[in-house]
Formats: structure tokens, sequence, C-alpha cells
């Protein structure tokens, strides 16, 4: 038996309404229990229409729509990484399952001439030499940035650690990226110390 609503057809037993041949409706509990199911409804809506996280990619990766065309989840870029740092997306991300690097848990190396990109057979890696890996852009939050915000003046851990320091970030009362020679590697998203990090890398 269903209650129509609109557009909605809604089961009654979710209502979970008692015998009315033996008990009269109590209204409030009724309005109650009908407001948790629109209630819930409409958070089960708001879950499926959530946007998804984008994959930052290992080095080489093809353009994404062709990426998960290509790839067949091999696992061979991620066996070969050296570093553990190719991992399969989970259920929060557009395409899940594929290849990604989460830089909070382990950025990429930026290896001389990567070998997750020589092993790809499918041709959602390419060969790609270290100079020219493109993964993404860190962007810096200056509001919860430990320099910028001066809890932690001299705090650096970004700045210092990046792989190509001072010509992708340099150093001004905080860090600065400088967008065209930024790898999107996420070492400096890795090492920074904010809760929540400070500083994030956005894909390509």
């Amino acid at each position: 038996m269903y209650l129509e609503t609109g557009r909605r057809s809604w089961p009654v037993a979710e209502f979970n309404t008692t015998d009315m041949s033996e008990e009269p409706i109590d209204r409030k509990r009724f309005l109650k229990e009908w407001h948790l199911v629109l209630l819930r409804s409409f958070s089960a809506g708001v879950e499926m229409t959530k946007p998804k996280k984008d994959p930052l990619r290992p080095p080489g990766a093809v353009e994404d729509s062709l990426f998960t065309a290509l790839c067949n989840l091999c696992g061979k870029c991620w066996e070969a990484c050296p570093y553990g740092a190719i991992k399969q997306t989970g259920k929060g991300y557009s395409a899940p399952g594929f290849p990604v690097i989460i830089p909070e848990e382990g950025p990429c190396h930026l290896c001389d001439s990567p070998a997750c990109s020589q092993v790809c057979d499918e041709g959602a890696l390419k060969p790609v030499e270290k100079e020219k890996i493109k993964l993404g852009v860190a962007i810096v939050n200056t509001g919860t940035c430990l320099a910028y915000s001066k809890t932690i003046p001299d705090c650096d851990y970004c700045y210092d650690r990046c792989p190509l320091k001072d010509k992708a970030i340099f150093y001004n009362s905080g860090p600065v990226i400088k967008k065209e020679c930024c790898a999107g590697c996420g070492i400096c998203e890795y090492y920074c110390i904010s809760n929540p990090k400070a500083v994030k890398v956005s894909p390509i």
C-alpha cells in the first residue's frame, strides 16, 4: 500500500504506524515520522548529488576521460612506484578504482623517467621525463596557512621540501606558488603541518 504525495509514492510501512483499527492515530507522532521520512529522502538526494573529488593521476596520464577509457586496472603502475604513492581511488572520487595520487597520504617524488609511466601497456600513461611532469597545481589557503596567519611565523615546511624550491615555490611571509612551474607532485601538501592542510594540489 502506498501514499501518493505529488511525484513520489511512499510505502505506508515507512511511517511505522500502528493498527488503525485498534488505536487512533497520534497526530503529533504521525507528523514527526512523516517529517523524518522527508528528511531521509532529502539527505539521500544530497548524498547522490554531492560533488565527487577530481583525481590526481600519475605522471604521464592522458586526458582524464580518455584515461578511464584506456586503463584496465591492471595494477602495473602502482606496483612499479618505488614510493607506493599510487593508490586506487575510493568511492568518493568521480571514477572509483582507477590509479590516483593522494598527496596527503603519499606524494609523487618526481622520479627520473618514472617507472609508472613506463609500464603502462594501454596508453593511459605515456612515458614522460621528470622535467615535463605536470599532475596539477598547488594552491595555498592564506587564511589557514600557519605562516600567513602568524600562528607559526617561520613555518616553511612546504617551501623547504619542495623539489622545485625557488622555481615553483618561493617564500615571502609565507609560501607563494608559481603555477606555471609547479609540477603538482603534492610534496608541499604532504609536509604541510596545518590541520586542515593549508596547501592542496588541484588537478589540471
